[in-house]
């Protein structure tokens, strides 16, 4: 991807919906890291099997974040919707307006104030989230995923911050 798409921009967009199949639980924050590593190579694994190619870098969604628990979301696009089976289901990414943000990195400090960019876009353009927003992990391969040892440098990290919008 050309550098300039990596920009501290925040963009309005308008996304198809696309059809994904992710795992979806709640897990301590302490070990959010390793939960995510292991629902990766699930998904991943899944696909491989079925000889399923992923339309996209796998995605993150938050739908809940306290203080010692998070509820959420791994997942991996795939180019047709398809059945889960067990802990995978089946499912889509919304369609419709979004504003994106790239956030180049580690996830340190830096990716709460890519948040705060988000959030003064909308307060600034006095639009409204519309359902939980997700991380695009442009930084790992799924078709090589194994574990966090086959991830790039920190430096090397492309995340890709989406959240929908209501319409105006």
């Amino acid at each position: 991807m050309a550098a300039e798409k990596y920009s501290n921009d925040v963009e309005l967009k308008q996304l198809a919906p696309q059809p994904v199949v992710s795992i979806r639980e709640t897990v301590k924050i302490a070990a959010l890291g390793e939960a995510q590593g292991d629902r990766l190579r699930v998904v991943s694994r899944y696909l491989q099997q079925r000889g399923v190619q992923h339309a996209g870098p796998p995605f993150v969604r938050y739908h809940t974040f306290g203080d010692t628990e998070t509820d959420v979301e791994l997942g991996v696009p795939v180019a047709e919707p398809m059945v889960g089976e067990g802990r995978i289901v089946a499912g889509e990414l919304p369609g419709g307006p979004v504003i994106t943000l790239w956030h180049l990195g580690a996830h340190d400090e830096t990716l709460r104030e890519a948040y705060a960019r988000l959030q003064a876009w909308q307060n600034e353009h006095a639009r409204q989230p519309s359902g939980t927003g997700w991380e695009v992990y442009f930084w790992i391969d799924v078709r090589q995923y194994r574990d966090s040892a086959t991830w790039p440098d920190l430096s090397d990290w492309r995340t890709q911050l989406v959240q929908p919008l209501a319409e105006p």
